[in-house]
């Protein structure tokens, strides 16, 4: 039986958007009828920061659609023990899993990211048929200093999903400024990536494949317990000094 919640949490004075994973999925598909450009951004403990320091930066949220956490944590710690037994969409696999349950044909996708091999095995994962999310064309440079070459590289692809995987506040800021000049249906910010989740989906290794162990190969992978905890200690912490600083 699905929890019923509220549909938005403040975490360190953001909105995050609380969704189910089959809401979340339905939400994807009426996106993708759209006319109109729908933003969607995945942030981290480290987005929160860029909010808190920087006012342009947290002005430049305002243009998502949806704000949803990469990390299970940001509301586990946030609000413990509400969520535990909800299927919500808390961290990027289940970002994923919203995406895998789609029931749609076939979508095309930019990538604006040097990561383009692996933001595509993230779109597809464990998809036991042909891929569904085909990318059409990518962008490695920069983003600002050839703002106008980016934005009409995407306008000719005319893609369904733009998906940019760069670094914050870089990304988030170009989207706020450009999203109403783009010819797609969906964007997908995934908030810094680089050094995180798009790691899990780099390329398998060959004798991996042959044995089909892709799936245990994933989660071996992904298993990193000792800094995991670290970065929850931390968060905790900064989370308990931005609530003590902001106690009226």
């Amino acid at each position: 039986m699905e929890i019923k919640m509220k549909n938005k949490t403040n975490v360190m004075g953001v909105g995050l958007d609380v969704i189910s994973v089959l809401a979340f999925s339905q939400k994807l598909k009426e996106f993708l009828l759209n006319d109109c450009l729908n933003v969607v951004f995945l942030i981290t403990a480290k987005t929160l920061e860029y909010a808190n320091e920087e006012e342009e930066f947290r002005n430049s949220l305002a243009c998502a659609d949806y704000i949803l956490p990469s990390q299970e944590m940001l509301l586990d710690l946030a609000y413990p023990h509400i969520y535990e037994n909800a299927n919500y969409v808390s961290d990027f696999h289940k970002l994923q899993l919203s995406l895998r349950n789609m029931d749609c044909t076939k979508k095309t996708v930019f990538v604006v990211s040097g990561m383009v091999n692996q933001v595509e095995s993230f779109l597809n994962y464990k998809r036991r048929t042909e891929e569904r999310f085909i990318v059409v064309g990518s962008y490695m440079g920069d983003i600002t200093e050839n703002e106008d070459l980016v934005i009409n590289e995407i306008n000719a692809a005319a893609p369904d999903i733009l998906v940019l995987a760069l670094e914050s506040p870089e990304q988030e800021l170009w989207i706020a400024r450009n999203n109403t000049k783009l010819n797609a249906k969906l964007c997908l910010v995934l908030a810094d990536i680089k050094d995180g989740m798009l790691k899990e989906y780099n390329e398998i290794p060959t004798i991996i494949k042959k044995l089909g162990l892709q799936g245990i190969y994933h989660h071996v992978k992904a298993w990193k317990p000792f800094k995991q905890v670290n970065a929850s200690r931390t968060f905790k912490k900064k989370l308990e000094n931005y609530n003590n600083n902001n106690i009226k």
